[in-house]
């Protein structure tokens, strides 16, 4: 009896092997995994309601009035890039996409969404190793479950714009990269010639992820130079469009402008307590990714595999790069912390690559968990839902009662915010006069005095 179990067992695991063993299975249940981790998505956008900035970004910074379309959005931004701040790029996005049906950022964010775990994927797959599903799940298991302000920086607009967007866009020169030095599109000299108007948009992005980036770019060239291997020029001048994209950025005077109003005691008190406050967030938010970055390279060692541990070391450096950027701003915000977040991410998954397209005795426990992993991909994008779709009936009542009160003809209404319980959402927080931001935003778009409570 048991010797039949076992050979039964054993049969079983063939089976699953020899599937997993096709790139066509495989490939499948990559494409799979994306649409459904993309249909997720799309829910969650669809259930997140406009907030916040959204309303103040919904009008011209030139004009006063709505924005409505592509020229209203570069004459605000020019006004913007010179009061307020360089991220012209993420914020023209947000701009723009306000200017349109909600429905049309709801599907375009989802994607890019996608575009962010492929990213990831890309930048960290083994070569010559395709449809490594394994990798996917991770990317999405590590920033749905393990990023504390999901909502605001993956599913709100104004936050989406600047951080997914901004995160996106910023990591393109690292794959141009990969693609330039191993064979890939860009190996090819003519080709990067497409790469410098995607790395100068990538370096115009937001300030601490596009320096760190540009930053770890630099390093890399650098040690390639020493190393006496051939760099094809067009990876330089890539890195030069790069480096005026962030010029760009940080030499808006809107940035100086917002900085002036800042007053320090002591410069070098305030760089100490920065430096205080940025190992603090980046420990918070990156120590789980570092540990299990050494927990990882750990368990490869032990299996006996060959790790890629340079270039894992050296996403690991670019997080702590884009964390360290954040000590030249005066405010530091969490969801600042987002391309920290996915460097170090990328870092790990480089080294699961490894095990995964090297310990091929997994195969059949990766394909025989696949459907319980589907499942809580499932249940966990429900549950999710059930957080979003009820903090957006809470603002959603709170919006109708200022339209209400608006067509009544009345001069003011006094509502209340919304409290995030869930980190697929954020707070809607109000001031008590309707003349304080963000109330007077509100004012200026439903035409009626919105006091807080």
């Amino acid at each position: 009896m048991l010797r039949r179990l076992d050979a039964a067992v054993s049969g079983a695991r063939s089976g699953l092997e020899r599937l997993e063993s096709r790139e066509g299975v495989r490939r499948a249940i990559f494409l799979l995994l994306l649409a459904l981790i993309g249909g997720v998505m799309l829910l969650l956008n669809a259930h997140t309601p406009l907030m916040m900035d959204d309303y103040d970004y919904s009008f011209s910074w030139s004009t006063g009035e709505r924005v409505s379309g592509l020229a209203d959005v570069i004459a605000s931004q020019a006004v913007h890039y010179r009061l307020w701040g360089g991220r012209s790029v993420v914020h023209a996005l947000a701009q723009l996409f306000l200017s349109m049906d909600k429905r049309v950022f709801d599907a375009a964010n989802a994607l890019m969404y996608l575009l962010l775990l492929l990213e990831l994927y890309a930048l960290a797959r083994p070569a010559g190793r395709r449809w490594c599903w394994p990798l996917l799940l991770v990317a999405h298991g590590a920033l749905f479950c393990g990023v504390p302000f999901f909502g605001t920086v993956f599913l709100w607009l104004t936050g989406a714009c600047n951080y997914l967007w901004g995160t996106a866009l910023a990591l393109t020169p690292l794959l141009v990269l990969r693609s330039a030095m191993e064979g890939g599109f860009f190996s090819k000299g003519r080709r990067l010639i497409l790469a410098l108007p995607v790395c100068f948009l990538a370096g115009w992005t937001n300030e601490n992820t596009a320096c760190g980036v540009l930053a770890l770019v630099l390093v890399i060239l650098l040690g390639l130079r020493m190393q006496k291997k051939r760099v094809p020029g067009g990876l330089w001048a890539a890195l030069a469009a790069q480096a005026l994209g962030v010029a760009v950025m940080l030499l808006a005077p809107g940035n100086y402008a917002r900085a002036s109003g800042y007053g320090y005691d002591s410069i070098v008190m305030e760089l100490l307590r920065r430096l205080v406050t940025v190992a603090a967030y980046t420990v918070l938010y990156a120590g789980a990714l570092a540990a299990a970055f050494v927990l990882v390279l750990g368990l490869a060692r032990a299996l006996g595999v060959k790790r890629r541990t340079g270039r894992a070391l050296l996403l690991m450096l670019g997080a702590l790069l884009a964390a360290g950027a954040m000590v030249a701003s005066p405010v530091a915000s969490d969801r600042s912390w987002t391309g920290v977040i996915a460097l170090a991410l990328c870092a790990v998954m480089t080294l699961c690559g490894d095990i995964d397209a090297q310990v091929r005795g997994m195969d059949a426990a990766k394909l025989a968990a696949l459907p319980l992993l589907c499942v809580l991909l499932a249940f966990g994008g429900a549950q999710a839902l059930s957080d979003v779709g009820a903090h957006e009936a809470a603002w959603t009542a709170q919006v109708a009662r200022i339209e209400a009160a608006a067509a009544a003809g009345e001069e003011s209404v006094s509502v209340e915010g919304v409290v995030s319980r869930s980190r697929f959402t954020m707070d809607v927080t109000l001031s008590h006069d309707a003349k304080d931001w963000p109330n007077s935003t509100l004012t200026r778009a439903f035409g009626i005095n919105v006091n807080g409570p």
